[in-house]
This record gives structure tokens, sequence and C-alpha cells, in this order.
């Protein structure tokens, strides 16, 4: 037995992929580099903060992110907007600093005072994560809800997202669309997934599989991964456009190239079955490697049973055990414990404990994935 491709992962995956901070960096308008480091020496606080986007950017000197925090922070002290924000995200995401997360939170704190709308969006983000502050969904709603207001994308797709799963507000699905349209209208491709979903399952709208495969292929076609994989599961299942295995294969493909585990799992099915492309066992075993290797139980499963059976790949009952064991810790399948236990009596005593230390080394540096 192979666990097959499922027609859907779990509705709440989808709508975990909107909680990104996204970068906003101003960068300087070309001009006289040395007029402006002139003029940021002199203590000009726009000088400096363009200066630091100079550095930031490479524009008209040697790219030195040492330089453009050095230059932000002069002006972040200063008051100066786009210099705290980009002086939060030198923070975030480390350019030329070590991490902190809470000098990030407090650049961003600055900022969203002033009511800059991305330094607003990203210390909801920052809430929301329990990054550099105390966790706390309320705050994060409340920011997100100010960047929103002001017509910020990422906000509105995370408070859509909040409104969702009830995250620091009261669960509201009509409330959570309208959010997600929003930033769908403006070509947020996460949303435009959120928005699909919305529609596929009739969740705070009615049912329109046909409108919701309009909407995940306009995430798709500007390469978000989520939307790629959910319109592949579309045309594989024939929900809301006619069912046509080559099209839910590309893309699949084309999730999977990008990393999606759930893509990579189904594609290697594919293969394994002859949907959409020519029957390869070899390449299906590749495909659920990859997603093995992201700890993804169905995929584990699938590539024990081919080390079993020596199917696109030389026996091996040690492999096997071993991915079907991994799989099985996952899951709450019996016939997975039962398959693996039958493996295992193949095994002498030393093979057993050696792969059972093997299994646990793997637990304990690998988070636990849905087996679907």
């Amino acid at each position: 037995m192979r666990i097959s491709s499922p027609l859907h992962a779990t509705y709440r995956q989808v709508f975990l992929t909107l909680a990104v901070a996204l970068p906003i960096v101003s960068i300087a308008a070309a001009q006289n580099i040395g007029e402006l480091k002139a003029k940021a020496e002199s203590g000009d606080v726009h000088a400096q903060s363009a200066l630091g986007n100079a550095y930031h950017a490479g524009d008209g000197v040697q790219k030195d992110d040492s330089e453009a925090v050095r230059w932000w922070q002069k002006a972040a002290e200063q008051s100066d907007v786009s210099a705290q924000v980009n002086l939060g995200l030198a923070y975030q995401l480390g350019w030329s600093v070590t991490k902190n997360y809470a000098a990030a939170a407090h650049w961003f704190l600055r900022a969203a005072e002033q009511g800059n709308v991305g330094a607003q969006s990203n210390l909801g983000n920052l809430y929301s994560a329990g990054l550099g502050v105390p966790k706390d969904e309320a705050e994060a709603v409340r920011w997100w809800r100010k960047a929103a207001e002001q017509g910020g994308v990422v906000a509105q797709a995370n408070l859509g997202t909040a409104y969702h799963f009830g995250n620091g507000v009261p669960k509201d699905d009509a409330e959570s669309v309208q959010w997600y349209r929003k930033a769908a209208e403006k070509d947020n491709a996460p949303a435009q997934l959120a928005l699909g979903m919305a529609y596929m399952y009739g969740t705070g709208i009615p049912k329109d599989e046909v409108e919701g495969v309009k909407c995940l292929r306009k995430s798709a076609e500007q390469g978000y991964a989520g939307g790629e994989f959910w319109l592949g599961s579309a045309y594989q299942a024939g929900l809301g456009v006619a069912k046509d295995e080559s099209q839910a294969t590309g893309w699949f493909r084309k999730a999977a190239d990008q990393g999606a585990a759930a893509a990579q799992f189904n594609l290697g099915n594919a293969y394994n079955k002859g949907r959409g492309v020519a029957q390869d066992n070899a390449e299906a075993v590749r495909w659920w490697q990859k997603a093995a290797d992201q700890n993804l139980g169905s995929a584990q499963y699938n590539l024990g049973i081919a080390y079993r059976d020596g199917v696109g790949i030389p026996k091996d009952a040690v492999e096997a055990y071993f991915w079907i064991n991994i799989a099985a810790s996952s899951a709450s399948a019996a016939a997975m414990r039962d398959t693996r236990d039958q493996i295992g009596k193949t095994l002498t005593p030393a093979q057993l404990a050696a792969v059972q230390e093997r299994c646990r080394e793997w637990a304990a540096t690998h988070p636990t994935r849905p087996t679907q």
C-alpha cells in the first residue's frame, strides 16, 4: 500500500503562508554622492537616511551594509521614519548586524507611531510570532489593522488570516474574506490563494469552485508555490475546471521546484502511477525523497515502501524500516506500524539497534509535520 495524492492538504496550511514580513526599503535617488555625504556629515537627517539607502543598494558607492546601518542609526535617532523602518529591517534580517528582534521591534514601533504602513505591518508580524516582544495576537491585529486601513497589502492579508482563525479577534470568515479580497485585488499572491480556497470551500462566501480556480490561477501565475500546488490539486480532482492530469502534474512540478513538500509528494505519485507523465519509478523515488527530507510523513512512508519492494531503487530493509518508522511516528495509522514491525523482523539485532538510534537522532532535529 502506498499513500495517494491527497485532493487537498489541510485548509490551515493555506493560510499560515501569509504571516510574512516584507522588507520595505527606500532606495536613495541617484545624485552626487559627494554632495550627499557632505550634507549627511553636517547633520542633514534626510541626507543621512538617503546615504544609508545608497550604501545598502550599492547606488553610487560600494555596497556596504555596515555603513548603511551607521547612517540609518544617525537619521533614525532624529526621528526619520524611513531610516527607522530600514534600521528595524536591518536588525530583523541581520544586515551587517547580529539579528536582534527586540531592536527591530523598537525601531518599527518608533516608525509605526508616526503612521508608517510598513512598520505597522512588520510590528504586527513580530507580535504574532512573539519575536522581540511578547507574543500577543490582539496586539498584532491592532497594528495590522492600522496598516490595512491605510492600504497595506500584507497587513490586509494577515488581517484576513487573523479573522479566519480567530487569532486576536473573534473568528469571522465573512470579515476574513473581505480583507483577503482587498489584498487579492492588489495582486497579493497569498491573498489570491486564500480567497480562492474560501470560494472552493464556501467559507465566508458562497461556494463557487469556478471562481475559486480563477483566484488560484492568479496566484499560481505569479509563481506563488501555494497557488501552483492548489491549482494542480484542482486539475487533479476536476474541481472548478476539467480534470486534467497533465495540467495537474505541470503545476505540481512548478511548486515542487520551489521546494513545496506536498507538491513534491504529489509529483512522485504522478511518476509512480504514470499520471500526466510517463511512468518512472526512479523519478517517483527522487521526488518522494525530496519531500521525505522535509519530514512529510506520507512521502516518508512511500519511500520506505519503495526501499522494501525495490521499486525505483535497490531493496534495502534498513532504509525501509528507517523511513516507515519516521512516518509512523507522526501518524496514527496502525498499518504503518505493522509494516514497520514486519520489516523489523528481518533485521539483525545490531541493524535494528542502529537504525532505531538513527531514528531518534532524526526526531531530535526535525519538527513533526502532518502525514499529508
